[in-house]
């Protein structure tokens, strides 16, 4: 493996030592191009140096951030990217032109692409100084590590609070639907009850309004009865009248007319008496439909929830005086239990709002327990965030002292102080952090 570090390159010709550059990796030939042209161009070029790294580093599948070259193929990839014109051709012909490389090249190092795009001299890039101060910028590179990995861990705990923000929620959220579900129980209960006792109240009032009919009907009747005695009391007085006008022709003609009226006035209470008992009969015929419309459902309902507690109640009672002591005694308790519930259906609604109760009881403890783990990630996550503040602000202090002192190979230094940059786009903004 090349070395990446030193600030001397191996070879006993220009040709070699740049052989040995191309052979390094591609941010490390980055940052001696930068140290070797900062002044003149490099500092200007930086931001384009650090883009082409990490896109060769993306588009190299195999080395990753070790990769020291591309493949044909993969460096018109690269050139594409940035809206190159210059082709790898183009490139190797400029290069053979200057010496810089022989007939037979393959491979596409990034140097070969920055010495034909900035016409830079190779001789002089082979031989670039590269500071003086590279032990402080070893420091530098590992407090930036250090700072890195902090963030890494940082992310890492915001996103599992995040998870856990997101599983609370959602724990929450069913607590509450189970409240709810709870709540349309009971009041499902409480409805069940009012509509029991309002289909009583309406039996009893059915009851009460038939009954008041069969009194008026029955006064009616009795009244048309009446009529009709009278009108045969009349009838017969004027038989009696039609005798004795017999005597006398004047006073028989008149009493006849009497007759007469009388016979229509019975005839006319003896069709309202006809008319009475049929309205009777209709009273009692509605009364005795309306008392069957009324019934049948909730007889129905009745007789199987009877038929059901009673096929317990039978099957307990055998279980009770057969077999074993024990089981006996135990059938005893079930039978006793069994005759002391209330097998009405409000009974029913009762038990299932009681149900969604514990249901709901249930799905808020574990929605408690979501918060709690939620907060608990939370403050994990701010802990491991402080932590790599701490450390970020360390490595641009540093940085800002290395600067300072002489010798310190430029194009490095930027280098260190773009990766801060870097790491603060995964920063709070409201910490310092910057928008990405």
């Amino acid at each position: 493996m090349a070395d990446n570090t030193g600030n001397v390159l191996p070879g006993a010709t220009d040709f070699e030592k740049l052989e040995s550059l191309c052979a390094r990796t591609y941010k490390a030939q980055a940052l001696w191009f930068l140290n070797a042209f900062w002044d003149s161009f490099g500092e200007a070029e930086a931001e384009n140096l650090w883009n082409y790294v990490h896109k060769a580093v993306e588009i190299d599948m195999d080395s990753r951030e070790a990769g020291t070259h591309l493949n044909e193929m993969e460096a018109h990839r690269l050139l594409e990217s940035f809206d190159e014109t210059m082709t790898v051709r183009e490139m190797r012909t400029y290069l053979r032109q200057h010496g810089a490389i022989g007939e037979r090249v393959k491979n596409v190092p990034l140097t070969h692409w920055w010495i034909a795009k900035y016409k830079a001299d190779w001789t002089v890039l082979v031989n670039a100084p590269q500071g003086d101060n590279s032990e402080a910028i070893e420091k530098a590179q590992a407090m930036l590590e250090s700072a890195q990995a902090a963030l890494n861990e940082a992310t890492a705990r915001a996103n599992e609070a995040a998870n856990a923000l997101r599983e609370s929620i959602a724990a929450e959220e069913s607590a509450k639907a189970r409240e709810a579900e709870a709540k349309q129980a009971e009041a499902q209960a409480i409805s069940a009850e009012e509509a029991a006792r309002q289909r009583e109240a309406e039996a009893k009032a059915a009851e009460a309004d038939a009954r008041q009919r069969e009194a008026e009907a029955k006064q009616a009747e009795a009244q048309a009865v009446s009529r009709e005695e009278s009108a045969k009391a009349a009838e017969a007085a004027a038989h009696a009248t039609a005798d004795a006008a017999k005597t006398a022709e004047a006073e028989a003609h008149a009493r006849k007319e009497v007759l007469a009226e009388k016979e229509q006035e019975a005839e006319s209470a003896k069709a309202e008496l006809e008319a009475a008992l049929a309205e009777l009969k209709a009273q009692e015929e509605a009364y005795n439909a309306k008392t069957k419309e009324l019934d049948a459902a909730a007889l129905a309902e009745l007789k199987a929830q009877e038929d059901a507690y009673n096929a317990k109640t039978a099957e307990l009672t055998k279980k009770s005086e057969e077999g074993g002591v024990v089981s006996r005694n135990r059938a005893k308790n079930e039978l006793a239990q069994h005759l002391a519930e209330d097998p009405l259906p409000l009974r029913r609604a009762k038990i299932t709002m009681e149900a969604a109760v514990k249901k709901a009881d249930r799905t808020r403890a574990a929605a408690t327990a979501a918060r709690e783990a939620s907060e608990a990630a939370a403050a994990a996550a701010e802990a491991a965030t402080q932590e790599a503040l701490m450390k970020v602000a360390e490595a641009e202090a540093y940085l800002e002292e290395m600067k300072k002192k002489p010798g310190s190979a430029e194009g490095q230094m930027w280098w260190l102080e773009r990766r801060v940059i870097e790491a603060k786009k995964y920063m709070p903004t409201s910490k310092g952090g910057i928008a990405k």
